[in-house]
């Protein structure tokens, strides 16, 4: 019995193997295409319910934006209540780092500090959490939407705290893009200032330029491949005070950051919006509804909608 668990074990773990690395390869787009298929009508009422919500001109402005350059600040839409309540609780994280730090386990990223756990109630976010409001913002809904061209799903939400602790790049401080869907867009939101290159800024490559790399084998690459590439165009760096919030399609845009110089750190909010149906099997439910949440926010957090 033991050893047929061990085979079953390692045919598990070679098939998520090999879903990893075809998620990350040209397949990955056909696979989605053939997902959104069988589900015609999931589809068709998402690109509805994008085209019912509320548009104004600055959230039609930074959804072009996006859509053009895979890049937009959307500060200026976001709710001073919602901004104020996500500065504040990064302060109170901020305050508790260090007792995180200590307490983390299995993390791959010897540079991150993920100050969200401890909100998990039972592996799930409620509703009413400051973090979580802030990723479910109606006009942060509609600027992705509109750049989707349908309601998004909103997949994770993290806080991560950039402390490099050795000299070698690792992962995300290399140039990538990111495989969490064919189409992913992640809204960011500094809560400690990035004043210069010191700070770890997220530093990019608009989509017109991220657009003419390749597919590669491997999921990062260094400075000398990227760079060496780019003739007299130069990334661009989010240098900018705290408070400042911006959406980047990081499946498209081809990036990096978290390069912090010693004794310096950067406190990262991140959420990140797909499209139905996930590309990866569906994973235990990552939000808890208290019952009391508007019909956007069920849609936004659900991976099927009543018909």
């Amino acid at each position: 019995m033991s050893q047929t668990r061990a085979r079953v074990g390692r045919y598990a773990r070679t098939v998520s193997r090999l879903r990893w690395h075809v998620n990350r390869s040209p397949a990955a787009r056909l696979i989605k295409s053939v997902w959104r298929a069988a589900e015609p009508r999931q589809v068709a009422l998402r690109r509805r319910l994008a085209r019912e919500l509320a548009v104004d001109p600055r959230i039609c402005a930074c959804a072009d934006l996006l859509t053009r350059d895979g890049f937009a600040r959307v500060e200026e839409v976001c709710e001073a209540a919602a901004l104020a309540a996500l500065s504040t609780a990064g302060e109170a994280k901020l305050a508790r780092a260090a007792e995180a730090a200590k307490r983390q386990a299995n993390t791959h990223k010897s540079f991150w500090t993920r100050l969200l756990d401890e909100d998990f109630q039972d592996g799930r976010l409620p509703t009413d959490n400051p973090f979580l409001r802030f990723a479910l913002q109606p006009a942060i809904i509609a600027v992705v939407a509109r750049a989707l061209g349908e309601l998004p799903r909103l997949d994770t939400v993290q806080l991560t705290l950039s402390a490099t602790k050795n000299s070698e790049l690792a992962y995300s401080q290399l140039w990538h893009k990111d495989y969490d869907d064919v189409r992913t867009i992640k809204l960011f939101a500094y809560l400690t200032d990035v004043k210069d290159v010191a700070d770890g800024p997220f530093t990019y490559l608009p989509g017109p330029l991220s657009d003419r790399f390749g597919f590669s084998l491997r999921s990062h690459r260094g400075d000398a491949e990227v760079l060496g590439k780019l003739a007299q165009a130069a990334p661009r760096a989010v240098i900018a005070p705290r408070l400042t919030a911006f959406v980047v399609e990081t499946s498209r845009c081809l990036h990096m950051g978290s390069r912090t110089a010693p004794g310096r750190s950067r406190l990262l909010y991140t959420a990140t919006y797909i499209t139905i149906p996930r590309l990866y099997p569906e994973p235990p439910p990552r939000f808890r509804l208290l019952g009391n949440e508007s019909e956007l926010t069920r849609a936004v957090l659900s991976a099927r909608l009543a018909l």
